[in-house]
């Protein structure tokens, strides 16, 4: 790459475990634990676990079946303790705004809602169960550590980071610590962060692809910004692309990943800032490029 490229080429991406998610200025708050395994399912918005039943009281269809079946109720035992310690780590409440976070929460609310509660009989229900626990055991593998935080995040993550980690596309990013991180959408499908001065936008974010378009076609779309055809700085390879190019509003540089082939998702970081302040950005996207990666398999939908 040439010394006077927009930014530094991004290295391909590799497979890693996730990592718990550090707050940024934040005052660490806990959520209640839930009362039973059975109520999995959290509500971000009021950033509070609420159980949604127990063996002893009113049960939906799908807790009546976990309830009479012991290796149900223990795959149920397992899930909630993972889902404990998993919440531990990325719910609180953001100490500058008083704005609750809990996007491992809205997330599970989700799996609940269209995987769980979906299934007819035991045998899916045992199947989704053991499946989502080893996800969360996969994508999670450090933060469930029993070693100290810092010992854990000290081999992995870059000083001064912040590691992102979205468990509905499953994928993680590092950041700059000092990035503010915005209001996540409802969705889950990813995080915006940008500079305190708001020179510089960072966004990461997963998009099924639906109509099965294709990566190149993805891309395609949003070099149309570039002012220069074709973009300063391209890099194609069959499961990712990265591209760095002059726009209207300055410097853009976007990595896309392609997760499970055609009609799987893309997984796309995406910088802008002024081109005037290069030098100022340049290691910050050279290790944004470089941690992002695939944590494991999406949840489905």
């Amino acid at each position: 790459m040439k010394d006077d490229a927009p930014v530094t080429a991004a290295m391909p991406p590799d497979t890693g475990t996730g990592d718990h998610v550090p707050r940024h200025r934040r005052r660490r708050v806990l959520l209640p634990a839930l009362a039973l395994g059975l109520g999995l399912g959290t509500l971000a918005q009021a950033g509070t676990a609420q159980a949604a039943g127990s063996c002893a009281g009113k049960q939906t269809r799908v807790e009546q079946m976990i309830c009479a079946d012991p290796e149900l109720s223990k795959l149920d035992g397992t899930l909630k303790a993972l889902f404990d310690r998993i919440e531990g780590e990325t719910s609180g409440v953001d100490g500058e705004t008083g704005r609750i976070s809990d996007p491992f929460g809205a997330d599970h609310a989700r799996w609940r809602e269209q995987v769980r509660d979906a299934c007819q009989d035991t045998a899916c229900l045992k199947r989704v169960y053991t499946a989502r626990i080893a996800e969360l055991r996969r994508s999670w593998s450090q933060a469930l550590s029993d070693a100290p935080p810092s010992q854990r995040s000290a081999s992995s993550q870059p000083p001064g980071s912040r590691h992102y980690v979205n468990v509905r596309f499953g994928f993680s990013v590092d950041v700059p610590g000092d990035l503010v991180a915005e209001p996540p959408p409802d969705n889950g499908d990813g995080q915006a962060f940008h500079s305190a001065d708001g020179s510089l936008h960072l966004t990461v974010s997963g998009l099924n692809d639906a109509a099965e378009e294709g990566l190149k076609s993805f891309v395609d779309s949003d070099q149309k910004a570039c002012l220069r055809q074709p973009p300063e700085y391209l890099v194609r390879k069959p499961d990712w692309i990265v591209f760095s190019c002059t726009t209207a509003e300055g410097l853009l540089y976007q990595k896309t990943l392609l997760q499970g082939g055609r009609g799987g998702a893309f997984i796309s970081l995406r910088i802008r800032y002024p081109a005037s302040e290069q030098s100022r950005w340049k290691a910050a996207v050279a290790m944004a490029s470089k941690s992002l990666r695939l944590t494991g398999a999406p949840d489905p939908k």
